[in-house]
């Protein structure tokens, strides 16, 4: 398999996406979203980030930008948000091939960051992963309506923390 990856950061400009306890949903997807980059490229493979700067980018242009890259494989990164005491990561899929990806990224989540394992989630009526022509997954990387989890989601060591998790995830199911 090619190692063509386009990088997700969920929200961004005028939709901030989940805000809570003065963390922006947008800023920590992004940050994670660049640590990511970094560490796909450091593995060989050739990723595009949909956005790199703090940009409104519709959800259908998302998939255009994917879908010209000719990507193997997409990656949208979001925060949870519900009430004050969820906690958890989850990875959401669309198909067969988006389960085999989301199955190492899930594990190796939960594995770095210690959250409760909220499991994988099969969905259908979300754009991002609908209109994507590569098998596409979102990690739930957190809830930031949780005090707690929001302050380490600030943190550029758990950013990378979890950027790490992502990459080594998708390294396993690439199997570099």
């Amino acid at each position: 398999m090619s190692r063509r990856i386009c990088i997700d950061a969920g929200h961004g400009g005028k939709d901030w996406g989940a805000t809570a306890h003065g963390v922006r949903e947008a800023n920590v997807n992004l940050a994670v979203c660049r640590f990511l980059d970094g560490l796909l490229k450091g593995a060989g493979c050739t990723t595009l980030l949909t956005r790199s700067t703090d940009v409104f980018i519709a959800i259908n242009e998302r998939a255009r930008i994917s879908n010209n890259f000719k990507a193997n494989i997409f990656v949208s990164v979001h925060c949870n948000s519900d009430g004050p005491t969820a906690v958890g990561v989850e990875t959401l899929y669309k198909s067969n091939n988006g389960l085999a990806i989301a199955t190492p990224v899930q594990r190796a989540l939960i594995a770095a960051t210690k959250d409760r394992d909220r499991g994988l989630k099969h969905r259908t009526n979300l754009g991002v992963l609908n209109n994507t022509s590569a098998p596409a997954i979102l990690p739930e990387i957190g809830f930031i309506s949780h005090a707690a989890t929001a302050k380490q989601l600030a943190t550029e060591a758990y950013q990378r923390l979890v950027a790490k998790a992502i990459s080594d995830g998708l390294k396993t199911f690439l199997k570099i």
